[in-house]
């Protein structure tokens, strides 16, 4: 009977091992598969982001260089305006034109800065909003991920 018991208790404790064992591999199997999906949408998250920055400094040159060409006509053109001024003060015959003709240029010399100020603040701010917006799509994301993992 004593050996009965024994058998039964060895049962007993073999049998709730391997339920344990069991268990155990299962839950590390899950617990596997989640990190396993998890390092997936991690990788696959970071991969996004690098696209973001790499569109995002792409848009950014993009525009740059258009700044870049919109100077070199500015500067052409504010050639031709210093040369035909030029001209204009050589044909000066009194003292009275010339103050004129100073007046003139001042005043259209100080639109034009203010006007090109204007537009060329328009188009940074543009340019700034055009590149950053992949980059801020992004934070979106991550926002809305924490806001489901919380």
């Amino acid at each position: 009977m004593a050996t009965a018991k024994k058998t039964d208790l060895a049962a007993d404790f073999t049998s709730k091992a391997k339920e344990f064992a069991a268990d155990a591999q299962t839950r590390v199997k899950g617990a596997y598969g989640k990190a396993t999906e998890l390092a997936s949408e991690a990788g696959e998250f970071n991969k996004a982001n690098v696209e973001a920055v790499v569109e995002s400094g792409k848009i950014f040159f993009a525009g740059a260089q258009e700044l870049v060409k919109s100077d070199v006509e500015t500067g052409k053109a504010v050639l031709e305006t210093v040369t035909a001024d030029a001209k204009k003060v050589t044909t000066i015959k009194s003292p009275t034109e010339l103050f004129e003709l100073q007046g003139e240029i001042a005043r259209r010399n100080f639109d034009a800065a203010v006007s090109f100020g204007s537009k060329r603040t328009e188009a940074l701010v543009k340019l700034y909003n055009d590149a950053f917006a992949p980059i801020s799509n992004r934070v979106s994301v991550a926002t809305e991920k924490a806001k489901k993992a919380a």
